[in-house]
């Protein structure tokens, strides 16, 4: 496979195709410095200080994953006890090939899911199916380690006015929980996320939700107006007796052991996950999560 590198987040390989699937990669940070990097529906292992890619990992099914047909993509936390060694990579959603070609047609998007570990021996992916199908979903990390999938659409594809049939309801995805029986679908919204929809982490846990100018200018009336609210997501564990640390060392010295004293709470289950809470856009925010 040949692979080509363009500056300003486009990855142009064969994933390339009558309507460019391989816009705004998703791009993630591996534990052994090298970058796993994917377009349309194919994976490499790319080493960025020799600037090339040195494995072909096997193409996800289901259809293009990227813009105009973009899912979304989360690196799964990574964890100290088993020092950091088993980095896993989820996309879910998309869009059928055409959809951007033919938005009148209002092509239905796909619910399915590949997860792969690309540092394993014979890597590949295991596919699973959401409980609703989705393009332009965007996916959260969230501080007990689950992903948040929400916005987007269940027909269409990105761009200006490509989208219909929005997908209110957003889905909860447990990693450490049994292969179909992942997902779980929460509370709701009646405000419609569709293209330039973002969702981003905020400090006190919730879960900041903004966006969806599905026209090139600010259009506020029909369908699909241009949309100014803000919102902000409560997931479940922001229930009940929340904990407080009572007293931690102002700084942290790498590789150093430290004490913090913690109030409330279950003491058997208190855990600590380090999350960065990095900006998302078209679908996709670079984050990285230890435990």
């Amino acid at each position: 496979m040949e692979f080509r590198y363009l500056i300003g987040g486009c990855a142009s390989l064969q994933a390339n195709d009558g309507q460019a699937d391989n816009l705004y990669p998703y791009v993630h940070l591996l534990p052994n410095d090298q970058i796993f990097l994917f377009a349309n529906q194919y994976a490499v292992l790319f080493d960025w200080k020799r600037v090339t890619a040195v494995k072909q990992l096997p193409n996800l099914p289901g259809g293009p994953r990227n813009y105009p047909s973009a899912g979304s993509s989360v690196l799964l936390p990574l964890s100290a006890y088993i020092d950091y060694t088993l980095p896993e990579v989820v996309v879910c959603g998309g869009a059928t090939y055409g959809a951007f070609l033919n938005p009148g047609a209002a092509l239905p998007a796909t619910a399915s899911c590949g997860r792969i570990a690309p540092l394993s021996e014979g890597a590949n992916w295991q596919m699973e199916n959401m409980p609703l199908r989705r393009n332009m979903g965007d996916m959260v990390l969230l501080p007990d380690r689950t992903v948040l999938i929400i916005n987007g659409a269940a027909n269409g594809a990105q761009g200006w006015g490509n989208a219909q049939n929005p997908v209110l309801t957003p889905v909860l995805y447990n990693p450490n929980g049994a292969v179909g029986r992942r997902f779980q679908v929460l509370t709701g919204t009646n405000i419609a996320r569709v293209y330039h929809s973002t969702a981003n982490l905020l400090p006190d846990g919730r879960v900041l939700i903004a966006g969806s100018n599905t026209h090139q200018f600010y259009t506020l009336t029909g369908y699909l107006a241009t949309e100014l609210r803000i919102e902000a997501y409560s997931p479940a564990y922001l229930r009940g007796n929340r904990p407080v640390i009572a007293n931690a060392p102002e700084e942290l010295a790498y590789n150093a052991r430290f004490e913090a004293r913690v109030e409330n709470g279950n003491p058997r289950a208190i855990e600590l996950n380090l999350v960065s809470a990095a900006y998302s856009t078209h679908s996709f925010g670079q984050v990285l999560t230890t435990d």
